[in-house]
């Protein structure tokens, strides 16, 4: 299933309301450029709005994610949908501000991959090793950094994305993540939280380089990467697990995770969950993010520090 016959499935929930944060994202994102689509929400909402629908108080963001989770553990399926739709919804995003890139600007400068167009040939490379594991096509990369890297990760994207869009289980598979060091082996679930979280940095990146600005995923997804995180920290800090280590994020996507830390005493740490997620993606220096701790300071800073090194790049 295409993007487009996706929106069409999920336009009338959407119409409603009844979406879950990363379907209206997608949604949202198909909409602003497919006129056909775009009148047919209108009509939609039109609709709804007759039976008051645009009245319906959402749920406090909370229960809204209880609910969700308990329903996610409950059916795998929908958890596929809900990973494969989030990747699939930065994809959107991504495609179309490439779209918009002038010439000159696929050789604008990065300082971790060269140029725009070395972003995209990096993104398409982390791509196609999950599709390889995956036994899925991989799309062979073009030499040169412009117009025909995009479509070729445009191509390795949606091999990804149709390729397990009919799947009902398989999450629990082993595959590799990307990593600046050699690949850890994690299950699927956790490989297509790091695909759409890479996609959201590197959106971020190509649209700071040509002044688009960056953007914020849902809260959803936001959540996601932390739950990631926090799974991928207490094998980066230490061997053992004497002490613990209390991340305590607000905003967007925030909440509570208790982790162990190793040896050196318990800390707790106070940030915004956006900031966090960048500083994971390396995107903030474990310096310079706004944070406070209680307990121990070298643990807190220690934790900063490395999780610093978890991103792809």
């Amino acid at each position: 299933m295409d993007i487009h016959d996706e929106v069409l499935d999920l336009i009338g929930a959407w119409a409603l309301d009844a979406c879950d944060q990363d379907e209206a994202a997608r949604v949202d994102a198909h909409l602003s450029g497919c006129a056909t689509c775009a009148a047919q929400a209108r009509r939609l909402r039109s609709a709804a709005s007759w039976l008051a629908a645009d009245r319906v108080v959402p749920a406090p963001p909370a229960l809204r994610h209880r609910v969700l989770a308990t329903a996610h553990a409950a059916r795998p399926a929908a958890l596929m949908r809900t990973l494969l739709g989030a990747y699939a919804g930065q994809a959107a995003l991504l495609d179309r501000l490439l779209g918009a890139v002038r010439a000159d600007d696929w050789g604008r400068s990065d300082p971790r991959h060269e140029t725009v167009g070395g972003v995209v040939a990096h993104l398409a490379g982390n791509d196609a090793m999950l599709a390889a594991d995956l036994g899925l096509t991989v799309v062979p990369l073009p030499a040169g950094p412009g117009a025909e890297v995009h479509a070729a990760w445009r191509a390795q994207s949606r091999v990804i994305v149709d390729g397990l869009a009919g799947r009902e289980g398989g999450l629990d598979q082993r595959v590799r993540l990307a990593h600046t060091g050699p690949p850890p082996l994690r299950p699927l679930r956790d490989a297509l939280v790091q695909r759409a979280f890479e996609t959201w940095i590197h959106l971020d990146d190509i649209g700071s380089a040509v002044g688009h600005g960056t953007t914020t995923p849902p809260a959803e997804q936001v959540r996601r990467i932390v739950d990631l995180a926090a799974a991928l920290l207490p094998g980066a800090l230490a061997d053992g697990s004497a002490g613990t280590v209390r991340l305590v994020l607000e905003g967007t996507g925030g909440g509570e995770w208790t982790l162990p830390c190793g040896p050196g005493g318990d800390a707790t740490i106070y940030a915004d969950a956006v900031e966090f997620t960048r500083l994971v993606a390396n995107r903030r220096a474990a310096g310079s993010i706004p944070h406070s701790t209680t307990g121990s300071p070298a643990v807190s800073t220690r934790v900063l520090h490395v999780a610093a090194t978890l991103g792809c790049d």
